[in-house]
């Protein structure tokens, strides 16, 4: 019974993750703040501080609310979604101290993008999306000057994401390492 209880609470926990998620993703969109997305600190922190299943389920959890919300165009980020929470997971088994994390950002930049970019292809042929960035004049510039689709689309994604992602990864530690945080999560016993 205090298994299924730590498992409820975890699901409860995930919930709460994706509601960070869609909430600071839409706000940051809405504002046009640049090269910031901070759609991905719920799924970076339960990835970190969870088994793997609740990172992935938070990830994907949180592109079928932003479908429902903004539309359907969301849902193929998802396999995004599903990386970062990935790469996060795997990368914080070495720890999660602040060398480790920005390694962490750059990795679920660097594995990210390449889904990401593939995603935009299909979706944007290589470009943000959504609405006109400034990485997606050097999308165009990069295919104006003849190198390819996806590896332009690879670097538009990365330059977008390189901040957000090193500074959601900064917030994520910090959150981890907050004595009443750690408090609110000692009751789980759920093993990583």
């Amino acid at each position: 019974m205090n298994k299924e209880k730590s498992q409820l609470q975890l699901l409860v926990f995930c919930a709460l993750a994706i509601g960070v998620n869609v909430v600071l993703g839409s706000v940051v969109t809405y504002t046009h703040v640049p090269l910031l997305f901070l759609d991905a600190i719920g799924t970076i922190f339960i990835a970190v501080n969870f088994p793997l299943r609740y990172g992935l389920l938070t990830g994907l959890g949180t592109n079928v609310v932003l479908a429902v919300i903004h539309g359907p165009l969301a849902l193929p980020f998802g396999l995004v979604s599903l990386t970062i929470a990935l790469v996060a997971h795997l990368a914080s088994r070495r720890g999660f101290g602040y060398k480790q994390v920005i390694l962490t950002g750059i990795f679920i930049v660097f594995f990210g993008s390449f889904v990401s970019a593939a995603v935009r292809l299909v979706l944007y042929d290589g470009f943000n999306g959504t609405s006109r960035t400034l990485t997606d004049a050097l999308v165009f510039t990069m295919r104006a000057g003849g190198l390819s689709r996806y590896f332009s689309a690879y670097t538009g994604a990365f330059s977008d994401g390189i901040i957000d992602k090193i500074l959601s990864c900064l917030l994520v530690s910090w959150l981890s390492e907050s004595q009443t945080v750690r408090r609110l999560f000692s009751n789980l016993r759920v093993s990583r």
